[in-house]
């Protein structure tokens, strides 16, 4: 059967190892000086156990009041970790007060009482209060952080501390017949506890220091996520205030193109005009030839109506890109709004217009300036690559799907080659049959941009040169 005093030094070897075996764990996982404080306060209750197992063998004074000076010093120690697990100051103060306090009333016994009764219940007491102040402290942590590592520590210290408190009962009841290294039931249970202590405080300690490793672990990441977080929002609103510079340099760009086009486009034909005028101004004044006057008149007017279609265009293109304002739509007059449309082609063209009338609505929801200007870039289109003579039909239909109106603009010209079919409603893209030379692409770009903003759309339904090319406008209709 294993000595007592063997146990007791066994098991201040166990205190010792375990103390090493978490720092060995710990001591880059987790906060240094707690770990520390943690260490060597189990290591100096080691000591000071394994101190006493060794009575008899080494020096007195080493095996009493050093060995008891340090296992009241590793409470200290121990319960300073635990604060600092807390949050709280180490405590040095109190603790410091309570060791000097038991060790001096220690030495007093040892000095001046020769039984040993008196000493064992003063160190039943100590231990007794040491274990529950750890108890409370792990019980606590548990409590704030929910450690269950805490909870374990904490009832493993519990149990040491009522097996120290039976300790010193039984120790004060059998004062005369007290032996220190005896087997009766008391010191097996201390003895049993120490082990527990030992085995389980550690593993809770060790277990409670993990759980706030992971902690501040799950802390940093969730910072480094928030910093990523700001980092990508602000790289977001970079882009996005590079892509809005991007876009207003582009816009800015477009109008200064827009400004070159319209001095290009209205200079020229404005010289045009001014001649065919002053040319018909001098034919008038020598009145001898009315008919000749008249042509040059027509021609004029003609160059003044390109004008202004070419200013609509340019002008319109700018709206629509800048897209400030919403659309305004109201009920307008079907065939108002083709009357207007054909006042708006050159008079010596009109007659080449033919309107067919096939949907039974009388009016539609429009913006009647927008879709002017889309119907009369088609219609005018469709002259310029359409033969001198040939006639181009504008047809108007009911649509039921989606539901509201088609209109198509039919001519037997020469259509659309087949490199510009994809970028047919692009800006800049012109053809190269045309019979009249001219033009800088806008106008099918405003008919798409112009039937989008109606919620519609523009297409070529029909491409077959000298036969039929079909443009279609496609206007949806709400119910009422």
């Amino acid at each position: 059967m294993l000595h007592p005093q063997t146990a007791f030094f066994l098991a201040g070897l166990l205190y010792i190892a375990l103390p090493l075996t978490a720092w060995s764990i710990l001591r880059r996982r987790h906060d240094g000086r707690t770990v520390t404080l943690w260490c060597l306060g189990g290591g100096a209750f080691g000591i000071g156990t394994a101190l006493i197992g060794m009575r008899g063998i080494a020096p007195e004074w080493l095996s009493l009041p050093v060995a008891n000076l340090l296992i009241f010093g590793s409470y200290a120690l121990r319960s300073a970790s635990l604060r600092r697990e807390l949050g709280l100051s180490e405590g040095y103060r109190v603790s410091g007060v309570a060791w000097v306090l038991m060790s001096a009333l220690y030495m007093a016994l040892l000095i001046w009482v020769p039984l040993d009764a008196p000493r064992v219940v003063l160190s039943s007491v100590a231990n007794t209060a040491g274990g529950l102040t750890l108890a409370w402290l792990a019980w606590r942590l548990f409590r704030i952080k929910a450690y269950r590592s805490a909870a374990m520590l904490s009832v493993a210290y519990s149990v040491f501390a009522l097996s120290m408190l039976v300790r010193g009962v039984v120790s004060a009841v059998h004062w005369q017949q007290l032996v220190i290294f005896s087997s009766g039931p008391e010191f097996v249970f201390a003895f049993l506890a120490a082990l527990i202590a030992a085995l389980y405080g550690n593993l809770g300690y060790i277990g409670i220091a993990l759980e706030s490793a992971r902690e501040v672990e799950l802390a940093r990441a969730m910072e480094l996520s928030r910093e990523q977080e700001k980092r990508e929002q602000v790289e977001l609103h970079s882009r996005e205030l590079s892509a809005l510079l991007d876009e207003r340099t582009q816009l800015l760009a477009h109008r200064e193109e827009m400004l070159g086009v319209m001095a290009h486009e209205v200079r020229q034909p404005l010289n045009n005009a001014s001649a065919a005028l002053q040319s018909a101004a001098a034919v008038l004044a020598r009145a001898q030839d009315g008919q000749e006057a008249r042509l040059r008149l027509n021609r004029a007017n003609t160059v003044l109506m390109q004008v202004s279609a070419s200013i609509d265009n340019v002008l319109t293109d700018a709206v629509l890109l800048d897209g400030g304002e919403a659309m305004v739509r109201q009920e307008t007059d079907i065939d108002t709004l083709l009357a207007l449309v054909v006042a708006d082609i050159s008079p010596d063209s009109r007659a080449r217009v033919r309107i067919e009338r096939l949907a039974a609505a009388r009016t539609a929801d429009m913006n009647a300036s927008l879709m002017r200007l889309a119907l009369r870039n088609l219609i005018v289109n469709a002259l310029v690559y359409s033969p001198p003579d040939a006639e181009v039909i504008v047809r108007v239909s009911d649509s039921d799907s989606p539901l509201g109106l088609n209109i198509d603009v039919i001519d037997r010209g020469p259509g659309f080659e087949p490199a510009v079919l994809d970028k047919l409603f692009t800006r800049g893209t012109r053809g190269t049959r045309a019979l009249q030379p001219g033009g800088h692409g806008l106008g099918l770009h405003i008919v798409k941009r112009v039937m989008h903003m109606h919620g519609g759309s523009a297409q070529l339904v029909q491409n077959q040169p000298g036969e039929a090319v079909v443009m279609r406008l496609v206007l949806p209709q709400t119910e009422a």
